[in-house]
């Protein structure tokens, strides 16, 4: 024996020997505990995919540095190697021959100045170029003024 039951704004409920039958979905949709472990595992998703792509951005910046310092370190190689090149010159080893071994050309003359002179000159020199800047002397009465409210 089957039994209906009619409530207003409700489908027919009925019971007993035919139950309507529910899908294992919405066992785990009708749950309140399932719909909240849902929604965190959701957010948890979320969280990590965005940490994902600030990494991949912090990577990418990386990558970009490390190209620049490629391509300056190719620079930099390219002037040791043109740089290179003319040290092997006899022109080049003439000049270094002359600075490092103070050696003389024909019809030259070297002269051999001792470090210490080199650096009296220069301090002379810019005493005479550059002579020290006098400052106009304060006001007695600013003098005491600056004693008086800083002290000694």
């Amino acid at each position: 024996m089957d039994k209906v039951i009619y409530r207003k704004g409700r489908e027919f409920i009925q019971s007993s020997r035919q139950e309507k039958v529910k899908r294992p979905i919405e066992n785990i949709t009708g749950n309140v505990f399932m719909k909240v472990v849902m929604i965190a595992l959701s957010g948890f998703l979320l969280y990590n995919v965005y940490r994902s792509v600030v990494i991949t951005r912090e990577k990418m910046g990386i990558s970009h540095q490390a190209r620049e310092q490629v391509n300056e370190l190719r620079v930099e190689n390219l002037e040791l190697a043109l740089k290179l090149e003319s040290m092997q010159s006899k022109e080049y080893l003439e000049v270094q021959a002359r600075d490092r071994l103070n050696f003389s050309g024909s019809n030259e003359y070297l002269f051999v100045i001792p470090e210490s002179l080199l650096d009296v000159g220069k301090e002379r020199v810019a005493a005479f170029l550059y002579p020290p800047v006098k400052e106009p002397e304060d006001p007695t009465y600013m003098v005491w003024f600056e004693f008086l409210k800083n002290g000694i």
